[in-house]
């Protein structure tokens, strides 16, 4: 009578405590076990199979040593009951299973049955020497029947594979709970702790039921329980922090609307604490970005130093969720490196100088190039191009204009990119204009905003800080970036330095 539909009988819930990785392990080391229990059986089996054919070739010389001069004698002096004696002896012997003495071309006597399919036989010559000449006095016929070293090898060959069909099942119903117990079982409580960690419980610790081990070098789950309590330490530090800016922001605000009784005062001195309150959250966010390094690192190398080390016994999926989690640690390091490239330069010290744009573009794009692969990007520069400001900067702003126009208009057969400038307003206006993806003129305004993105990460990478950081050096120059484009028909990148055109900012 079979379980009740929706439940599991014991055995099935049993089974169900372990993991579909455990049992691809095992469908593995069954496999494996297999085909080695197969290739020993068919050794074994040959080993034996040579050694019966050696049997039996010793069953013909004891058959010429000690037979053979009994029969020649019997039939010499023509004694049958003595020769058919010596006949009915040999068919006793292992595997023989006829015999016949033949005269004259004519079966004399014989003995057995014999068999027309696999038999091996032998013809011995029977002779006498009488008055010192040899006499042929006929032959010896055995045949020996090949059925039964058959039947031992068929018996021999199930016997061996019972037995290591039975030592196979124990030896992958061991491996299935051994995993279990090692891996699987410490990998969902990993899972099942992350899924609920939160703000509210970041102090609780992560800690895996194992045995104690106070004489053992640590291993990869202890780097890992070393990581992620690193990992929360750090982020309590920094909502700690954050909330003492928090408390720090309220007081200045509170105090801000104290300050009314002169409106010139209250505004220089909330100017100044705006000023150091930017500061403090700058300087806080240099400082989470670092602190969050050291756990992305390590989450990315102990992932790693399981793909390397356990590479082999885990299968594809492992491996990929191992990887996805790894692509996931080094994509939140760029945004880091972003966050803190657009910090520095939101803080970087200017010295203006006259610049030669269209040389710089060329030294951009020949780095790009270097970079990328030469490709089959065109690139038209308007000769003679300069402008005043930091040189520095301004190489910024051109790499992360130049890379978008070339990484968004790589998709395409024929790709151009042209620098060039015009006079708007009695101001001078560049432009970075490229014939690639361009994007939806309704979502313009996202365009230049930290982490704002048209475009899918699948289709083209990046982090969307790049353009935030040309706003950012643009204002600093007192200049002002704006963009147009088109779905499928390019777009156009424009921004002053903050002159009029032919004049120093």
């Amino acid at each position: 009578m079979s379980a009740p539909r929706g439940r599991l009988s014991p055995v099935r819930k049993w089974l169900a405590n372990f993991s579909p990785l455990g049992w691809r392990l095992v469908a593995a080391t069954v496999a494996l076990s297999t085909v080695i229990a197969l290739l020993a059986t068919a050794f074994q089996l040959y080993i034996d199979y040579r050694r019966d054919l050696r049997q039996i070739e010793a069953t013909f010389e004891q058959v010429d040593k000690s037979y053979l001069p009994t029969i020649s004698n019997a039939v010499w002096a023509t004694n049958r009951l003595e020769l058919q004696i010596a006949l009915n002896g040999l068919v006793h012997l292992p595997d023989v299973r006829y015999v016949a003495v033949k005269e004259n071309g004519k079966t004399g006597a014989e003995a057995g049955h014999p068999k027309a399919q696999n038999i091996r036989s032998r013809d011995f010559p029977l002779t006498r020497v009488h008055r010192g000449e040899t006499l042929t006095l006929g032959g010896l016929t055995v045949v020996v029947d090949m059925a039964g070293v058959h039947q031992r090898l068929l018996e021999k060959f199930w016997m061996i594979l019972i037995t290591n069909g039975v030592n196979i099942f124990l030896v992958a119903g061991f491996m299935l709970w051994l995993f279990h117990w090692l891996v699987t079982r410490h990998l969902y409580h990993i899972a099942e702790f992350a899924s609920r960690l939160g703000p509210g419980n970041l102090g609780e610790r992560l800690v895996l039921a194992r045995p104690a081990r106070p004489d053992a070098k640590p291993d990869e789950f202890d780097w890992v329980l070393e990581g992620f309590n690193r990992m929360q330490t750090n982020l309590i530090a920094a909502l700690q922090a954050l909330e003492q800016d928090i408390v720090k922001l309220e007081r200045a605000e509170a105090e801000i609307y104290q300050l009314n009784t002169a409106l010139e005062q209250r505004v220089a001195d909330r100017t100044a604490q705006l000023e150091a309150v930017n500061r403090e959250l700058e300087a806080f966010s240099y400082s989470v970005s670092h602190d969050l390094r050291t756990p992305l690192r390590s989450i990315d190398g102990f992932s790693q130093a399981l793909i390397e080390d356990y590479g082999e016994r885990l299968d594809a999926q492992a491996l990929d969720y191992l990887n996805r989690v790894r692509r996931t640690a080094q994509r939140m390091g760029m945004l880091i490196d972003d966050l803190l490239r657009l910090s520095r330069v939101t803080r970087a010290n200017m010295t203006h100088a006259r610049i030669d744009l269209s040389a710089l573009a060329e030294e951009v794009m020949a780095d790009l190039r270097k970079h990328k692969g030469a490709g089959a990007v065109t690139l038209t520069v308007q000769p003679g191009l300069a402008a005043y400001g930091d040189p520095a900067l301004l190489r910024i702003v051109l790499e992360n204009l130049l890379d978008n126009a070339w990484k968004y208009s790589s998709k395409i057969p024929e790709p151009r990119i042209e620098l060039g400038s015009l006079v708007q307003d009695g101001r001078l206006v560049f432009f970075v204009r490229d014939n690639g993806a361009g994007f939806d003129m309704t979502y313009v305004d996202k365009l230049f905003g930290a982490f704002q993105r048209l475009h899918r990460e699948d289709d083209f990478p990046g982090t969307g800080v790049g353009l935030a950081t040309v706003k950012r050096i643009v204002h600093r120059h007192g200049g002002e970036v704006w963009a147009e484009g088109r779905l499928g028909g390019g777009a156009v990148f424009y921004f002053t330095l903050g002159g009029l055109a032919g004049t120093k900012p």
